[in-house]
C-alpha cells in the first residue's frame, strides 16, 4: 500500500499513542481536539450535543469586538475541513482493513464545556453528513492498532519517521 505523508503521520500517532510515547507529528492537535479536551494550549476541539451533532469550538481570548469578522473565523474553520475528512477517512480505512480494532464509547464521558466557555471558544457547527459521520466515527471511539498495523508501519512508515519517534513502538524497545 502507498502511503501518503498524511497517511503516515496518522499510523506513527495512533501507534505511539497506544504505545503511551510522546509524538510531536503534524497532526497531534487534531488528535487531541477529537479527545474533546478544553484547553488554552488547544486552538480547537470538538464537543457533541448529541451522539451525531459534532461542534467545534476554536479558542479565541479577545475580547468580542477584537475577534476576527464572523466571515473570517468561518472561512479559517472551513480551511480545516478537508484535513478532519482526511484524517477521518482514513481511520475509517484502518477498522474497514483489520489494521484498527474499534471499540464505540459514545459521548459518556467526554469533557464537559467549562464554565465561562462561551467567553474564551468561538462555536463552529456547519458540518456536514460526511464530516458528522466521520467526527463521530473518530472522536466517540476508542482504537487498537492490531498487529497489522505494526506490520504496516514496519514495513511503510517506520523508515520514513523522524527523530521525534525514538524506539521501536512495534516491539515496546
Amino acid at each position: 500500500m502507498e502511503l501518503s505523508p498524511t497517511h503516515q503521520e496518522i499510523i506513527n500517532h495512533l501507534i505511539a499513542a497506544h504505545e503511551k510515547q510522546p509524538w510531536g507529528s503534524t497532526i497531534a492537535h487534531y488528535f487531541r481536539a477529537f479527545t474533546g479536551a478544553f484547553s488554552p494550549t488547544m486552538s480547537f476541539t470538538f464537543y457533541f450535543l448529541s451522539p451525531t451533532h459534532p461542534v467545534m469550538y476554536v479558542y479565541d481570548p479577545k475580547p468580542p469586538g477584537q475577534r476576527s469578522s464572523r466571515d473570517a473565523f468561518r472561512g479559517a474553520c472551513e480551511r480545516r475541513k478537508p484535513k478532519i475528512l482526511g484524517i477521518t477517512r482514513f481511520c475509517e480505512y484502518l477498522v474497514e482493513h483489520d489494521y484498527l480494532q474499534m471499540e464505540y464509547r459514545g459521548i459518556q464521558g467526554r469533557p464537559p464545556r467549562p464554565l465561562g466557555y462561551e467567553k474564551v471558544w468561538r462555536k463552529y457547527s456547519d458540518f456536514y453528513n460526511d464530516l458528522m459521520t466521520g467526527l463521530s466515527f473518530v472522536c466517540l471511539s476508542e482504537f487498537i492498532p492490531t498487529e497489522k498495523l505494526y506490520a504496516l508501519w514496519e514495513t511503510s512508515v517506520a523508515g520514513h519517521r523522524d527523530d521525534n519517534l525514538a524506539g521501536g513502538y512495534a516491539t515496546g524497545e
